[in-house]
């Protein structure tokens, strides 16, 4: 950083006003959000998965738990059945994002039986299209890992956030929403 100008950085004042008195050669130019003006989605590895703007165009106004963990996090077969079974006991209406490799060794079997059991309140889905599930009327909150992209697409359509991050920044960026922020809630675990 000593030989540069600037760092050019996704963030605003508003959002880290201290880090950025920290340092002057941060320029915060966000939030840069995954969409082109013509408002398309970009950016995106994986095959979103549109069917679940429908279904959410079904659920009543602010009812619905959004939940997706980014592209890297995983859990083990028995974190992934434990997390499925306290959705079902939540008694809520769910959106849940379950890519191919969130568990390692997932059980097939399970999951689709899990989806049968929920079909009437849940909806589970390989991957969506994230800015517009968050800025879609019937999402209540948002269960994330706490990545900077999906904080700030959160924060960007004010949506509370359940933060259960995984590794690296994401604990930092669950401090930050629940503690100075102010958006969210963590979990003990």
């Amino acid at each position: 950083m000593a030989l540069t100008e600037c760092v050019l950085c996704n963030s605003s004042y508003d959002l880290e006003a201290e880090a950025f008195k920290m340092n002057p050669k941060i320029l915060p130019i966000g939030p840069l959000l995954a969409s082109n003006r013509s408002g398309n989605i970009v950016g995106n590895f994986l095959s979103e998965d549109f069917s679940c703007l429908k279904w959410l165009d079904e659920q009543a106004t602010q009812s619905v738990i959004y939940i997706a963990f980014g592209s890297e996090s995983k859990f083990d077969q028995i974190q992934f059945q434990g997390f499925a079974t306290a959705l079902k006991l939540s008694n809520k209406p769910f959106l849940w994002v379950v890519r191919q490799d969130v568990a390692s060794k997932l059980d097939e079997a399970y999951l689709k039986g899990f989806q049968e059991q929920m079909a009437t309140r849940g909806l589970v889905i390989s991957w969506a299209p994230q800015q517009r599930v968050l800025e879609h009327p019937s999402i209540a909150c948002f269960l994330t890992h706490c990545g900077w992209n999906s904080t700030i697409e959160a924060l960007s359509n004010g949506v509370p956030l359940l933060c259960w991050p995984f590794c690296l920044d994401q604990f930092y960026n669950a401090k930050y929403i629940c503690e100075v922020w102010k958006a969210g809630l963590g979990f003990n675990h």
